[in-house]
């Protein structure tokens, strides 16, 4: 919880250093979930077991390709096209699983890292009066202006009864949070 405004925003980090985002102040690091963080962990994964399916496929066909050729001076041609045949099949089932789990793991990521961004968006909404623009959410959560832009959007399509879009006087366009917009006085 941030001793500053009370809530349990998500940390963002900037080099070293942890910022509530909801409120911007300063907080101790690893005191609270992590917006910068989110997800890192499955893309990076991802990442990983994509570029390892590219290396396994290169290397399971030109080990196939080498079995083939000693099976060809061994056995002739209908053994080294059975052999490269086999080992080629399997070189490409396994590829396609791991970039399978490779994409899967990128989406989790994604997915973690979006819903992490929600949480922060509705902190920082409830400190700005219910109000965000993307560019200020962008700059304040230390996210892409497109990332900011295209959670802001999701948002609104999802959830209509809780965020929706408005248009300002100079044709800026406003995300508001209808719950924590402070009821009008008069």
């Amino acid at each position: 919880m941030c001793p500053h405004c009370g809530s349990h925003a998500p940390l963002v980090y900037r080099g070293l250093e942890a910022t509530c985002s909801a409120c911007g102040r300063a907080r101790l690091p690893l005191t609270g979930a992590s917006l910068t963080h989110a997800g890192k962990g499955a893309r990076v994964g991802g990442a990983v077991l994509g570029v390892l399916g590219w290396v396994f496929l290169f290397g399971g066909l030109a080990f196939a390709a080498l079995v083939g050729l000693v099976a060809g001076l061994i056995g002739g041609a209908g053994w080294a096209a059975g052999t490269v045949a086999v080992f080629a099949a399997l070189t490409l089932g396994f590829f396609w699983g791991m970039r399978r789990g490779s994409q899967a793991l990128e989406a989790t990521g994604e997915e973690a890292h979006d819903a992490r961004a929600e949480e922060a968006m509705f902190a920082l909404a409830k400190n700005r009066g219910g109000r965000l623009e993307a560019r200020f959410a962008a700059t304040a959560l230390a996210l892409p202006l497109d990332d900011a832009d295209r959670i802001l959007t999701a948002l609104a399509k999802r959830r209509p009864e809780e965020v929706d879009l408005q248009i300002g006087e100079r044709g800026e366009l406003y995300f508001t949070f209808l719950q924590l917009v402070p009821a009008s006085r008069g």
